[in-house]
């Protein structure tokens, strides 16, 4: 048992050494400038190692936001449950934008929205296995659920405003000469999403 448990140890570690200096390479170099062979010999890792942990160059971000999302996740475990679903929405955009600004950072988000521009790899920012996604999902059926009978919203509806809101605003962020830290410069933005969440069963959407 110890020995499986040392191993798997091991494996994680050698993950986490591969990610941050791929995530690094990226940022320094742009994603498309990296190849696997440089990101091998800067994190001492083989080839078959790397391969073992990302199926391909581009599931080291899907990874990154796969551990991202645990963080979202412990922001709504901590989430008080005697709040309307809008406040949830208000506390959880916020603290999510916090996440990306302190933990991936300008940089970085800049990388992966100009490679997923130019490649169908990445897959990553609407994956519906991301905890993001459920949560978001989770967000728009609570919004349903208190909608009148007749409301036309549905939830894919909803996950996609939220979904673009959050994806404009990082968007925005990483490549503006705006100097202001993402959870303040979204937060005009997030308000005015809210109030167009809250008006929606006055709304027909196609």
């Amino acid at each position: 048992m110890m020995k499986k448990e040392n191993k798997q140890s091991r494996g994680k570690m050698t993950q986490k050494r591969i990610l941050e200096t791929a995530l690094k390479l990226f940022t320094e170099k742009g994603y498309d400038k990296v190849t696997v062979d440089e990101i091998c010999e800067k994190s001492e890792s083989s080839k078959g190692s790397f391969y073992q942990h990302f199926s391909s160059k581009s599931t080291i971000f899907l990874v990154k936001f796969f551990e991202v999302d645990n963080h979202y996740a412990q922001v709504i475990e901590a989430m008080p449950e005697d709040i309307d679903v809008y406040e949830k929405i208000s506390i959880f955009f916020h603290e999510a934008l916090c996440i990306i600004n302190d933990q991936m950072g300008k940089d970085l988000m800049k990388v992966i929205y100009s490679s997923a521009l130019v490649s169908n790899d990445h897959t990553y920012f609407l994956n519906k296995d991301r905890e993001l996604t459920r949560i978001f999902i989770s967000f728009a059926e609570e919004i349903q659920r208190n909608q009148p009978i007749d409301s036309a919203s549905q939830v894919e509806d909803l996950l996609m405003m939220m979904s673009q809101t959050m994806m404009g605003v990082i968007y925005y962020w990483s490549v503006s000469q705006d100097d202001r830290k993402l959870p303040e410069l979204a937060q005009y933005v997030t308000k005015t999403m809210i109030k167009g969440l809250k008006s929606l069963n006055e709304v027909h959407l196609p």
